[in-house]
């Protein structure tokens, strides 16, 4: 697996509820956008697909090399995705161009859904998930329980 950064929109990011799984071995990390896609809201997390004229906002999180392989595989499991299987989940690991605040490029991985999983009217217009999720209540407490999203979108 080529060890490019992840680029997290959501539920992985500082302060929001999933970022303990791999916060202990986040190197460092940079504000970035994704072009061309926008962030929806599933419920307690997001998804994004394409979609041209929007951006998402996230950031670059750049593991330590040491469990590089063990990280991947824990982000994977929680976004239900199989890498053997690409393809077969709602979810998709891909990599991107992210643009960064100083308007650099650089190549991330990056979890992309399905627009068959998505409603119109659920777009976060702004693609700016935490400014988002902090309008809603309860979001924490929902993933206590949680370990994957695997299947959720067919609820």
């Amino acid at each position: 697996m080529n060890r490019f950064p992840f680029f997290a929109y959501g539920t992985l990011i500082p302060e929001q509820p999933n970022y303990y799984l791999w916060k202990d071995n986040i190197d460092r990390t940079k504000n970035g956008l994704i072009k061309n896609y926008q962030l929806f809201d599933m419920g307690h997390y997001p998804m994004i697909v394409e979609s041209k004229g929007n951006n998402v906002h996230g950031m670059l999180m750049y593991i330590k090399n040491e469990n590089y392989e063990k990280i991947a595989k824990t982000i994977d499991n929680l976004e239900g995705y199989n890498p053997e299987n690409h393809g077969s989940s709602a979810y998709n690991r891909e990599i991107r161009d992210i643009e960064l605040e100083d308007g650099e490029i650089e190549k991330a991985w990056i979890y992309i859904g399905s627009k068959e999983y998505v409603k119109e009217e659920n777009a976060v217009k702004d693609g700016n998930w935490v400014k988002h999720i902090s309008k809603k209540e309860g979001n924490k407490d929902w993933w206590k329980e949680t370990d994957t999203v695997a299947g959720l979108h067919e609820k």
